[in-house]
């Protein structure tokens, strides 16, 4: 079974310091996989038994120059500690998110539970849109190394925050509900796939949830906010017939 591992690396200047990492790193017997990226700075590999640092650097030293950045294999924003202060952004939207829909509610004179999951959604989607086209090349990197399309299809992580962005719109426009259910069910179930396969496998990778503006890593909340949508979006199908 293949393992997947994230390395920062130090000493790429150039595309061909990038060549040379990557033909060194196939040429390792246990390396099924590389991909080495000049920005940010890292090496993700499959291998057939997982690697550490020590290993990485003497199969590298042969290169000179190159050498693991970290003392711990991740990603090269780094994992923070994962606490209240690190998920105080995602925390602070989604309580901005819901004090919006209260007032919406308040000012309506009454509480409709379809009516607040559908603003809900659309604020979601377009407030995390958001964070992720502020650097679309540094998302699509971040949210390949465990999302199962992205991987497969490099170009789905640019795309991708322009889907959420769609979706929001429709959803607050309330347009086609049961299309734009159906397509968020799909969307967030094989997002959840690859979340649940991350966090599984314990790698130590971040979320892409709101982009690279913040270092969030990859935990249970990740599986818990795309699970939330994914069962926002089933209840909404099933309820409207």
């Amino acid at each position: 079974m293949a393992v997947p591992q994230t390395f920062p690396l130090a000493g790429l200047s150039c595309a061909k310091c990038v060549e040379k990492i990557t033909r060194r790193l196939l040429e390792h017997p246990d390396i099924t996989e590389a991909e080495v990226t000049l920005k940010p700075p890292e090496a993700r590999i499959s291998t057939r038994k997982s690697l550490d640092d020590e290993g990485m650097n003497d199969w590298l030293k042969p290169l000179e120059k190159y050498h693991v950045a970290d003392a711990h294999p991740k990603s090269s924003a780094g994992e923070p500690e994962k606490g209240a202060q690190t998920y105080r952004p995602l925390l602070l939207l989604l309580a901005y998110l819901l004090g919006v829909i209260g007032v919406v509610m308040a000012s309506s004179g009454r509480f409709e539970a379809m009516t607040a999951m559908r603003l809900f959604m659309g604020g979601f989607f377009v407030a995390f849109s958001f964070f992720k086209m502020l650097d679309l090349r540094g998302f699509s990197d971040a949210y390949r190394s465990y999302d199962l399309v992205a991987r497969a299809v490099p170009a789905y992580g640019i795309v991708y925050p322009f889907i959420e962005l769609a979706l929001g719109l429709a959803y607050l426009a309330d347009w086609q509900p049961q299309v734009v259910n159906g397509v968020t069910a799909v969307v967030m179930a094989v997002s959840l796939t690859g979340v649940l396969k991350a966090v599984l496998s314990k790698q130590s990778i971040r979320c892409a949830c709101l982009g690279t503006v913040f270092n969030l890593p990859m935990s249970t909340v990740t599986i818990v906010e795309d699970g939330l949508m994914l069962a926002m979006a089933v209840a909404a199908l099933l309820l409207a017939h």
